[in-house]
């Protein structure tokens, strides 16, 4: 894949100094809120790491990690349980707990919440939505909706529309699959006025001025995507388009770092993580332009996939993550197919596999392991009848591919503990005048409440 150009805003020439100079009300014109869904501490440390070997600076970092205030964030939900993306978009969102699937509404299920984007439009500010997962996903949903469970997409969608915010941009609805005996949503969406682009030719077509703007692309995976369009690029375009006398309001979500977590697929987290990170160094480039007048957040919505690290720098880092092209999940359907036709043998499997993730040299007692896990995914029946030992270590998961995304992991010197969310605090940077409030340790309703009271009016 080819990786990020090193964003020459964040070399030896440019300042992060926050802006002395008060804005109007003594508030921020422009906010953003960055939000890595799943991104731990060790995702951003070992893609920092994986970015410096590939591209040796003596001062380069993460533009996430070059923000000036550092915070560390709890995220359970409001019954103390490790959260989800529901419970913690809306604490982001809206400053108040709720429980895991909820979006909007209180743990009562029933009581209306006020998200930040709703206060900052009700202040005159234009507001953006955007991500690199569906638009109707838990955390976007999370700043415009009020359901009682985040699969309700079609419903999710209804109030995305009726919002009247100013920039959606996301991959494909799911709405869309929930649509039937309904209203379609691309009448739903003509209904409501919007825009709607999804091609590149009309993305490009947008300019400054344009209001009511829905973007419905997919982007792909950005380790083998060839897709047109990044999570930058949306990034980039929502400003140009929001930007005004008022200022705005934009919430920019990388969703994917998510979903590799939860497949423990080291290479497609890196580069969706790297990916995030070129929208923050987007952002931070604007911010540095209007210090005075802008609040970056950058946060997590929890940890996903139990990630640890070794404290020692691998040298193999770079060129073991570069030797997988795709992301593990390319191999799974493949697999599917030759269990079902019985066309593949173990040892072809595995030739096969090897050569996918770009293993060399496999010691013997690996070699084993992989085998097993091979047969072990190819005689699994409709019940799945595997064997406890193999259930633990892999779970309900292709056990194949999963034995070579550990394989991978460990050549790193890193490991997955958990194939879901965990509960481990996750890294708050900040940059602006008021970004001192997101120091230190917080809890992500406290950066819903700060956000809310900033971006109200005077």
């Amino acid at each position: 894949m080819k990786r990020r150009q090193f964003i020459g805003v964040l070399g030896a020439a440019a300042t992060l100094a926050v802006g002395v100079r008060a804005a109007k009300n003594g508030k921020p014109k422009y906010v953003f809120l960055m939000i890595g869904d799943g991104m731990g501490v060790a995702q951003v440390r070992i893609a920092e790491r994986y970015a410096r070997m590939k591209a040796p600076a003596k001062d380069f970092r993460l533009a996430m990690n070059r923000l000036p205030v550092k915070g560390l964030t709890t995220t359970n939900d409001a019954s103390g349980a490790i959260t989800d993306s529901a419970a913690a978009g809306t604490a982001l969102a809206c400053g108040t707990k709720t429980l895991n699937g909820v979006l909007g509404l209180a743990k009562d299920k029933e009581t209306p919440l006020r998200s930040a984007a709703f206060d900052a439009k009700e202040a005159g500010k234009k507001i953006g939505i955007v991500s690199s997962v569906p638009i109707d996903h838990a955390t976007p949903a999370a700043f415009y909706a009020r359901v009682p469970a985040r699969a309700m997409y079609y419903e999710i969608d209804e109030f995305m529309l009726q919002s009247g915010f100013d920039y959606f941009a996301g991959e494909t609805m799911l709405g869309r699959g929930k649509a039937k005996d309904k209203v379609p949503v691309d009448r739903l969406v003509k209904n409501a006025g919007y825009r709607h682009v999804r091609d590149r030719a009309g993305f490009n077509a947008l300019k400054k001025g344009d209001s009511k703007v829905l973007v419905e692309y997919d982007l792909g995976y950005a380790i083998d995507t060839k897709a047109e369009l990044t999570l930058a690029d949306y990034t980039r375009k929502g400003i140009e388009l929001l930007d005004g006398e008022n200022g705005f309001f934009m919430m920019v979500e990388g969703g994917k770092i998510d979903w590799s977590g939860h497949a423990n697929d080291l290479a497609t987290n890196i580069h969706e993580t790297l990916a995030f990170d070129d929208a923050v160094a987007v952002v931070l480039e604007f911010c540095m332009r209007h210090p005075d007048e802008s609040l970056l957040v950058v946060t997590a919505d929890h940890e996903t996939g139990g990630l640890k690290l070794s404290p020692i720098r691998s040298p193999r880092l770079v060129p073991v993550i570069d030797a997988q092209h795709y992301q593990g999940a390319h191999f799974i359907d493949q697999i599917k197919k030759w269990k079902k036709t019985g066309t593949k043998t173990v040892e072809q499997v595995y030739d096969h596999l090897v050569e996918g993730f770009g293993l060399d040299e496999v010691a013997d007692i690996t070699k084993s392991t992989l085998l097993q896990a091979i047969e072990a995914t190819l005689s699994a029946d409709s019940t799945d009848a595997r064997s406890a030992e193999i259930q633990k270590m892999y779970g309900k998961k292709n056990a194949a591919v999963v034995a070579f995304l550990h394989e991978v992991a460990a050549r790193t010197g890193s490991r997955w503990t958990s194939f879901t969310h965990t509960a481990t605090p996750v890294q708050t940077t900040a940059y602006g005048r008021w970004a001192d409030r997101f120091a230190g340790e917080n809890d992500n309703a406290d950066i819903g409440k700060n956000l809310r009271d900033l971006v109200a009016s005077a």
